[in-house]
């Protein structure tokens, strides 16, 4: 006799297209009725699945054509299927998916749009926060400077690619009957997505400012920041990075080691 947890696999995996072999005892009275009621589940299982990987990603969904989105969102579910009940968050997986799919032939950037469109989908889904309390940085007094650590706006995201995905995205999330081509030898990029009064802002980083905010994201004092962010650039101007993602309201917070 199979446990619970083996039928309730079972059923996940005829929900997700295996068909009905192994939970045919389940069934009860005769079989094409029950099975017809079963694909409607089925069916609605995996079209809520498919719906949500293509609001989540709709330039790579442009970028492939339908007919091979819908097979690998078909794929993907199969193989990891979602373990939240939010379907916001089932199409996580899916750029390590066409990573695996891709990993070194004509299409590897489409991992990259997805990683970005993902990135997206948090930044838009992550919650607000007030601006900088400059009065209270104001009175930290220069000594202790080195040793502050400042905090992110929880809608920010971090995103560096070899390809110009960006480029990419935008040009295939409009409404454009034919996109223009982006030549994927244009550069790549190092960017931070961040939502600003419920719209989203792009910003393009030198390498220097990339590694100062990757620096903060991991915590990191804000010497650190300004060691990394130097090393990766010898024009790295430590204040004029900071004033700028302050304004962008992309550095929200701060603790130091002494009362403000």
């Amino acid at each position: 006799m199979p446990s619970l947890r083996e039928l309730q696999g079972d059923v996940l995996d005829a929900l997700l297209g295996a068909g009905l072999a192994r939970v045919s005892t389940l069934i009860a009275g005769p079989r094409a009725p029950a099975e017809r009621r079963f694909d409607v589940y089925a069916n609605t299982v995996q079209s809520n699945f498919r719906d949500a990987l293509q609001s989540t990603y709709p330039a790579v969904r442009r970028l492939v054509g339908e007919d091979y989105f819908r097979q690998s969102a078909r794929e993907l579910q199969r193989r990891h299927p979602s373990a939240s009940g939010d379907l916001s968050h089932c199409g996580q997986g899916f750029p390590n998916f066409l990573a695996q799919l891709h990993p070194d032939d004509g299409f590897t950037y489409l991992a990259d749009v997805a990683r970005l469109e993902w990135l997206i989908q948090e930044s838009l889904l992550a919650a607000e926060h007030a601006p900088l309390d400059l009065a209270s940085l104001a009175r930290v007094p220069p000594a202790d400077y080195d040793g502050l650590r400042f905090g992110l706006h929880p809608t920010l995201r971090l995103f560096e690619s070899r390809y110009p995905a960006l480029a990419i995205w935008e040009v295939n999330v409009g409404d454009d009957a034919e996109p223009p081509t982006i030549d994927l030898r244009s550069g790549g990029n190092q960017i931070a997505i961040v939502r600003h009064r419920l719209q989203l802002q792009f910003l393009a980083l030198s390498p220097g400012e990339y590694c100062f905010l990757h620096a903060f994201a991991r915590g990191e004092s804000f010497s650190a920041a300004v060691d990394r962010g130097a090393t990766a650039d010898a024009d790295f101007d430590a204040c004029a990075a900071l004033q700028r993602f302050v304004a962008a309201e992309a550095v929200v917070a701060f603790t130091s080691t002494i009362k403000t």
